[in-house]
């Protein structure tokens, strides 16, 4: 089976860390895989790909800034340079990834009579697209023979379509090589991690004053957030405005995050919404003691006092109060950790790997 991965780029991120990670696994078993971009042929992608995957980058992403006139020529040469892809590569089936080029891709393979699947990434709800792109994705995602949400509440926003043209399909969490074990958690928390895309919605801001407040009664406590994005500069100048230069860091995006995550001692994860937070579960398969926001995604992994820790999404008070107690209390720490170990059982590759087989062969 040939099947053909479309994506807007394959920088880092969650939704380019799956699309990567299923074309790695299907390249192993014999499939043949292509992967479309819309980026710069010389952006090389984040995340390995095997050697047998063919990668066609069509440097057809939308200019930032142009008139009304030029994005409706870019939109219509986007259109055009994917649906020629699309004829070059023959595929068995597409599969496409993110709304806005989930939209791009069944417009592009409308009468091409290519099998063709959407995912959702994040939780629609939540993530506002334009109300013109908001109206599109109702009447294109009708065309889709199947469109692939992470959560149940995520499907549930398209309700007006069909329940057979539905399907929830998790993200898969890896075993990592190194795991905490219990003498690891009994030590006390210095170093406190976060990650994700440095975003409003990721509630990193909330997170640096909630530290800034445990901080003054624990001196040795490091606060680092890795991730690149728009939200840079305001949060390196509330940093400086809190007088944390020497305490919070802001490092970018790093490759190896299971060694980072194995070297840290507590991951707290503030985000006001999730589609399927692969950074939690990153840190949970470690075996990091993790404090999340209660927001949808989350509450899809965290099992309450179990393998983790909710608070109110934006209760600075309450996150506050959360990690003053694990930090105090090494019992808790241990428990949540030895919970959180068992979440790659929870949603194994192979299970992950099975959902999809099933919707390739009702698909095609």
């Amino acid at each position: 089976m040939h099947i053909v991965l479309i994506i807007s780029s394959l920088t880092a991120g969650g939704a380019e860390r799956v699309l990567s990670d299923l074309a790695n696994a299907w390249v192993l078993r014999n499939h043949g895989i292509s992967i479309i971009t819309l980026s710069d042929p010389s952006i090389p992608p984040f995340y390995r790909l095997d050697d047998r995957i063919h990668l066609y980058q069509l440097n057809a992403h939308q200019r930032e800034y142009c008139s009304f006139l030029h994005r409706l020529k870019n939109i219509a040469k986007r259109l055009l340079k994917l649906r020629n892809a699309l004829k070059l590569v023959k595929a068995d089936v597409i599969i496409s990834f993110v709304d806005m080029t989930n939209i791009t891709t069944l417009l592009a393979a409308l009468g091409l009579r290519i099998p063709t699947i959407v995912c959702e990434r994040t939780h629609p709800q939540y993530y506002q697209l334009p109300q013109f792109c908001k109206k599109l994705r109702g009447i294109v995602y009708g065309w889709a023979d199947k469109v692939i949400s992470q959560t149940p509440s995520a499907s549930d926003y398209f309700s007006k379509l069909p329940r057979d043209k539905k399907a929830v399909i998790p993200n898969s969490v890896k075993k990592p090589k190194h795991q905490k074990n219990v003498s690891d958690i009994l030590n006390p928390v210095q170093k406190i991690i976060s990650l994700g895309r440095l975003c409003p919605h990721k509630g990193f801001g909330a997170l640096i004053t909630a530290f800034s407040k445990i901080a003054q009664q624990n001196l040795d406590l490091s606060l680092t957030i890795y991730g690149e994005g728009d939200e840079l500069q305001n949060l390196e100048a509330l940093i400086q405005d809190l007088n944390l230069t020497t305490r919070v860091f802001l490092p970018g995006t790093v490759e190896d995050i299971e060694r980072v995550l194995y070297q840290s001692d507590l991951f707290v994860f503030p985000s006001h919404y999730e589609g399927f937070p692969n950074a939690l579960c990153e840190a949970m398969a470690i075996g990091l003691p993790v404090i999340a926001s209660n927001c949808s995604g989350n509450i899809d992994i965290i099992r309450e006092g179990v393998d983790g820790r909710l608070f109110e999404v934006g209760n600075e008070a309450q996150l506050i109060r959360l990690m003053g107690e694990l930090i105090e209390d090494a019992p808790q720490r241990v428990k949540l950790s030895k919970g959180a170990l068992s979440l790659p059982d929870r949603f194994s590759q192979e299970a992950v790997l099975q959902m999809w087989d099933e919707i390739l062969a009702e698909v095609i």
